[in-house]
């Protein structure tokens, strides 16, 4: 207690007893703070690791999707050009093989691949350039229900 020494005890250890109690109390504001700053951390870790991978899954989803729908939409039209093979569908049977080239050189595998959007990017351009060739305007989209084109 303040002010009150026992037998033997000191003026000074009075006070060195006074400032560990303050101590204590300053110390488990900092302890305190730096336990829930700790909780906090990895809380936040775990959910944000679970949001980024509902991220990857949804948007990865919807690349393969488009994919998907690039290949069947230039192996169809591989067929179709095939059969009826004239000078002028010449031209046309190149664009679809060069974007048949970019689909299986596409790396469905590998998501950490550093070109990736720069390679999806090439295989939009080169669908565009199909579908102006052939004259058809497609309308990829993707939604709850599923996705695909339409013309």
């Amino acid at each position: 207690m303040k002010g009150m020494r026992g037998p033997g005890e000191s003026r000074d250890t009075a006070m060195a007893v006074e400032q560990d109690i303050f101590d204590a109390v300053v110390m488990a504001d900092e302890r305190f703070h730096g336990e829930g700053y700790q909780e906090g951390y990895e809380e936040g870790s775990s959910l944000g690791i679970v949001e980024g991978k509902r991220y990857g899954m949804v948007h990865g989803a919807k690349i393969g999707s488009e994919i998907g729908c690039y290949r069947g939409f230039a192996l169809a039209w591989k067929c179709l050009l095939h059969s009826g093979a004239g000078e002028k569908d010449s031209r046309k049977m190149k664009v679809v093989e060069a974007l048949i080239a970019l689909l299986q050189d596409f790396p469905y595998d590998d998501p950490t691949y550093e070109k990736l959007h720069e390679d999806l990017d090439r295989i939009r351009g080169k669908f565009r350039q199909l579908c102006s060739l052939l004259n058809v305007q497609p309308d990829f989209k993707v939604t709850p229900g599923g996705s695909g084109l339409a013309f």
